[in-house]
C-alpha cells in the first residue's frame, strides 16, 4: 500500500499506549480473576489477545481463551469481574438478564457490581481499537486510576 511509515508510527502510537496503561496498572494489589466472553450462547470466552490485554491490566484471566465454558464452571471460578464484549452486540449487552439467567447473583463480580459490557469492537477486533479495550478494561478494574472511556456500561443491579 505505500505506507510503511505510517504504519510504524501507528504500531509506535500503540505500542507506547499500552506500555502506559500497563505501567500504571502495575502495582501491589492481589490480581483479580476476571472473565471475559465474547459469545453468549454457548458461553466462549474472549481469545488469547484480550487474555493478553486482561494480564496487562494487572489481572488474571479466568477460563480458557476462545473456547467454551459453563455458567456452572463460571460459578466455581468465582471471577472477580466480569465483562461482556459479545460479537455482533455493540454495547447492548443486556448484564442484568445474563446475571438472573445463570443464576450468578452470588459471584463476587456481582456482589461488588463489577460487571460490565465493552462494546464489541473495542475488543473483538485484533487492531488499533484494542487500545481503547485496554483503556475500558483498565477503567472497570481501577475506576479511580483511569477516566472512564466510551463503550463501556456498567451493571446497575442484579435485580432488575
Amino acid at each position: 500500500m505505500g505506507a510503511a511509515e505510517q504504519g510504524e508510527r501507528l504500531v509506535a502510537a500503540m505500542q507506547a499506549a499500552v506500555e502506559e496503561v500497563c505501567l500504571l496498572c502495575r502495582h501491589d494489589r492481589i490480581k483479580p480473576r476476571v472473565f471475559c466472553q465474547e459469545w453468549s450462547k454457548p458461553i466462549i470466552a474472549s481469545q488469547p489477545w484480550v487474555a493478553e490485554l486482561v494480564e496487562c491490566a494487572g489481572c488474571q484471566f479466568v477460563g480458557e481463551p476462545g473456547k467454551t465454558t459453563s455458567s456452572g464452571a463460571l460459578s466455581q471460578a468465582m471471577p472477580d469481574v466480569l465483562l461482556a464484549a459479545c460479537c455482533g452486540s455493540g454495547d447492548r449487552v443486556p448484564l442484568e438478564k445474563i446475571v438472573r439467567q445463570r443464576d450468578w447473583s452470588a459471584l463476587p463480580a456481582v456482589t461488588a457490581r463489577r460487571v460490565f459490557c465493552i462494546r464489541d469492537e473495542l475488543l473483538n477486533t485484533a487492531a488499533s481499537n484494542l487500545v481503547e479495550g485496554l483503556k475500558a478494561i483498565a477503567w472497570a478494574l481501577d475506576p479511580e486510576q483511569f477516566p472512564q472511556p466510551g463503550g463501556i456500561r456498567q451493571l446497575t443491579s442484579a435485580r432488575e
